[in-house]
């Protein structure tokens, strides 16, 4: 997606989580994220929403991150953060230089793309507290897939990880990724005979990577138990 787009679709999503968490009770449930609340889903994203402006305004990483609205009504202390990170994502920018935790890509950019994924799957979470989940627009998850496997395994593949070096393909309507996970190294194949494959609408795909749906949502051809070593490895990227 270009810069306009996530920066369009972060201000989509973020004022959708405020809508949702404003209709929830503070201590109901965030379905996929056992043990955690709605109230602890608005202090976890503002939390980040603040942090990663300071990381983008001080030029590094801030050694704390973790805020608390206080005594402010958590729903507006969220809106302010949310504004507050938006306001310096200037997507007319994305291109200038910008501290990240990415070795490859170090602009603005990268984090208006972090941030519109980091919101878009936690205000699921805080519709699906309220029943109400909608999924992902399609092109902006099919965006999140790549970050998922390029950014996130890239990045952060697990040592633990099951690392048979047999592909899986993920594919959604005009798209499709192959990786093949091997010790420490994550195998960018597309021309690859996959062991396995994994389709889908993007939201559902996406969503599954990120472990907010099951398998139940998707079609999942070849081997079972390597598709599921992909998603573990996924979950162990991404905490």
């Amino acid at each position: 997606m270009d810069a306009h787009s996530l920066a369009s679709a972060l201000r989509v999503e973020a004022s959708a989580l405020a809508v949702a968490a404003d209709l929830a009770p503070p201590d109901r449930a965030v379905p996929a994220c056992p043990g955690m609340t709605v109230g602890d889903l608005l202090v976890h994203v503002g939390s980040i929403h603040r942090m990663v402006t300071r990381w983008i305004t001080r030029g590094a990483r801030p050694a704390e991150w973790t805020c608390s609205p206080g005594d402010e009504d958590p729903v507006d202390w969220y809106r302010i953060g949310a504004a507050s990170l938006i306001a310096v994502l200037d997507p007319a920018r994305a291109g200038a230089p910008a501290a990240t935790w990415c070795p490859w890509d170090r602009t603005l950019g990268f984090w208006l793309r972090r941030m519109a994924h980091e919101t878009a799957v936690h205000r699921v979470d805080a519709q699906a507290a309220i029943g109400l989940a909608a999924p992902l627009e399609a092109g902006l998850a099919a965006d999140g897939i790549d970050e998922v496997l390029r950014l996130w395994l890239g990045c952060h593949l697990p040592p633990a990880a099951h690392t048979s070096g047999q592909a899986v393909s993920l594919r959604v309507p005009g798209r499709t990724w192959t990786v093949a996970l091997h010790s420490g190294i994550v195998d960018y194949c597309p021309h690859a005979d996959p062991a396995a494959v994994v389709s889908g609408s993007p939201s559902a795909v996406d969503l599954w990577l990120w472990g907010r749906v099951g398998e139940e949502h998707l079609s999942v051809d070849g081997d079972v138990a390597l598709v599921r070593s992909l998603r573990a490895a996924v979950a162990g990227a991404t905490g």
